[in-house]
């Protein structure tokens, strides 16, 4: 396999911390021709690798010990991937002078790759709530190449359908393979994650997910994405009590049951830093989005729009999606407004206690508007 050549490939480039600046700090994107960096599994652990050359950190490089296409070509590297990439990494690395500093080109190489217009970015099944598309263009050239491309669709929102941890794990089965969950607190911070769809709740402390996941913030004005350090596998944590991202002495991001606070700490899993503006929070609104191909689309969404009844665990009410609407019987109460996304139906006598006694087979949730 031609990946086992990398050892070697990085002892024959000492020093080179530099290329690690070199590189776009996401992703390249697919339609100039060539390979993703940061979106395959090989590449950041890769990066770091680099980024610990040299005594004076990322800059501290000073020239290659060869001309680097020498290196490549004397290696005999066979693996499509590794080649492209090597490809790739030379043809950067001809933009760094021999103390380091970036030229103004290879700047504007940088914003070339890990910039995509947000004109071009693929359809969503309706507007977020949480991502500008600004926001929405940094974290789709951040996504692995095999998510590029694919349509967005709502899984799971809070302001659809409603406060519940349980509706949040039984709509990912919706759209198996990656998703992306995005946290905004009441505060004005938008963050979350690349997990591995579908979410499976258990009793015990069992990690899911890939090195393909990653923690994101929107914190320091545009998204700042933190990919798997390698240090341990603990990527997505399903709990009945609770969602968590990330591991080691602490979760990059944890979700309570009732999805209405939360914290965030540095984790060894991603190596990132708080990605709230305080450690502890109080949600706002979260999102779960799939993505699926352009000849899925519109199965998905009259898959995604067909809801099985549940019941709000504040108000009791009754409501059946139907098409992109909740419909809700037997109310008591008049505060489930129309901007909430539910269209209310007059009550009907005896219809609160025939919907009573379907508890059994019946999700809960809490509507938006029955928050205190």
């Amino acid at each position: 396999m031609g990946f086992l050549h990398v050892p070697v490939l990085v002892d024959a480039i000492l020093p080179l911390s530099a290329a690690a600046m070199a590189l776009p700090p996401l992703s390249i994107r697919g339609d100039l021709g060539v390979v993703s960096t940061a979106g395959v599994r090989y590449a950041y652990p890769f990066l770091k690798s680099f980024a610990k050359m040299g005594p004076q950190g990322v800059l501290g490089a000073t020239k290659l010990l060869r001309p680097f296409s020498e290196i490549v070509d004397s290696l005999g590297l066979k693996d499509p991937f590794v080649r492209n990439w090597v490809d790739l990494l030379s043809f950067l690395l001809a933009g760094v002078k021999s103390d380091g500093v970036l030229s103004a080109e290879m700047h504007l190489l940088r914003l070339l790759f890990s910039y995509f217009p947000s004109d071009k970015l693929p359809k969503m099944s309706e507007p977020s709530q949480l991502m500008t598309e600004n926001t929405r263009s940094d974290l789709y050239v951040a996504l692995p190449v095999l998510s590029q491309g694919k349509k967005w669709v709502l899984l799971y929102s809070t302001w659809r359908h409603g406060i519940s941890l349980s509706t949040l794990y039984r709509r990912s089965n919706l759209c198996p393979g990656l998703s992306l969950l995005v946290v905004g607190d009441r505060k004005g911070a938008v963050f979350g994650g690349l997990v591995e769809a579908p979410l499976k709740p258990s009793t015990k402390k069992r990690y899911q997910g890939s090195n393909d996941t990653f923690v994101f913030t929107n914190t320091p004005g545009r998204p700042v994405i933190y990919r798997p350090t390698g240090v341990n596998r603990y990527f997505t944590l399903c709990s009945t009590e609770y969602l968590a991202l990330g591991g080691g002495n602490h979760f990059a991001l944890y979700l309570d049951s009732d999805l209405l606070n939360g914290s965030s700490l540095a984790s060894e899993t991603y190596g990132n830093s708080c990605l709230s503006h305080t450690q502890e929070f109080e949600v706002k609104e979260i999102e779960l989005w799939g993505f699926v191909y352009a000849s899925e689309y519109k199965e998905a969404i009259s898959m995604l729009r067909t809801e099985a009844p549940g019941i709000c665990e504040l108000c009791g009410w009754t409501c059946f999606y139907i098409g992109v609407t909740a419909v809700a019987f037997g109310c008591s109460y008049d505060h489930l407004k129309p901007n909430d996304g539910h269209l209310v139906w007059d009550r009907l006598p005896g219809q609160q206690m025939q919907m009573r006694n379907l508890h059994d087979h019946m999700p809960f949730f809490v509507h938006k508007s029955c928050r205190k």
